[in-house]
């Protein structure tokens, strides 16, 4: 990938994209950016005063594109809160097989840990998008007996936890041939049922089972 002219700050995050989904964070440097694109050293630096930099820009894209993807999956979903939720958990999963560098970038302890305040805005905007709409799939009949701050971190982690088993750069080997994308989907429909109705059915079979 060579730089011509136009935009060398897209081109740079572009090329660090593809470095990430294929090395890792670890594997990106600017002076290799520099060099892949057919630029002098010093020119990223009219951009990002340094790397912590650029995969702070990522990071932020990355939350962008995400919150989209999530928005869009809730909306495909319906009306149903529940419904929503069980989307969005999906969409978290189906977003960081799609997009690796944006989704490892964004959820990397070391580019969090010296996020700016854009950064820090972006991940904070995506927490609170995906808390409210657990709310609402609790107020519709999602284990409303549960702890709501104890339900968001379950479902959550489910999610994520997930989207990190799928993307790690360094697999056994487990998940070989296994279709991810179902998979993900059927992890999330055992945290978060696909529907309100769904929610009750489940209610009404423990109830008949403890009488």
């Amino acid at each position: 990938m060579t730089y011509h002219h136009g935009n060398l700050r897209q081109a740079l995050l572009d090329r660090a994209a593809q470095v990430i989904a294929k090395k890792g964070v670890e594997a990106l440097s600017l002076r290799a950016l520099a060099r892949d694109l057919g630029v002098s050293h010093a020119a990223p630096s009219r951009h990002f005063k340094d790397k912590t930099a650029l995969l702070s820009a990522l990071a932020i894209e990355g939350h962008r594109r995400l919150t989209t993807a999530l928005n869009e999956a809730a909306n495909a979903a319906g009306s149903d809160p529940v419904a929503r939720y069980n989307a969005i958990g999906k969409a978290v999963i189906r977003f960081s097989l799609e997009n690796p560098a944006y989704y490892r970038t964004a959820n990397h302890p070391e580019v969090l840990r010296c996020a700016d305040e854009n950064l820090i805005a972006a991940n904070r905007a995506y927490l609170e998008a995906v808390k409210e709409a657990a709310t609402a799939a609790q107020a519709a009949g999602w284990h409303p007996e549960a702890d709501a701050m104890t339900l968001l971190v379950f479902s959550t982690a489910a999610a994520i936890g997930t989207a990190a088993m799928f993307t790690e750069t360094h697999q056994s080997g487990l998940l070989t041939g296994v279709d991810l994308t179902a998979l993900a989907d059927r992890v999330i429909d055992l945290v978060i049922p696909a529907s309100s109705a769904e929610c009750n059915a489940t209610e009404g079979r423990q109830a008949h089972a403890t009488s």
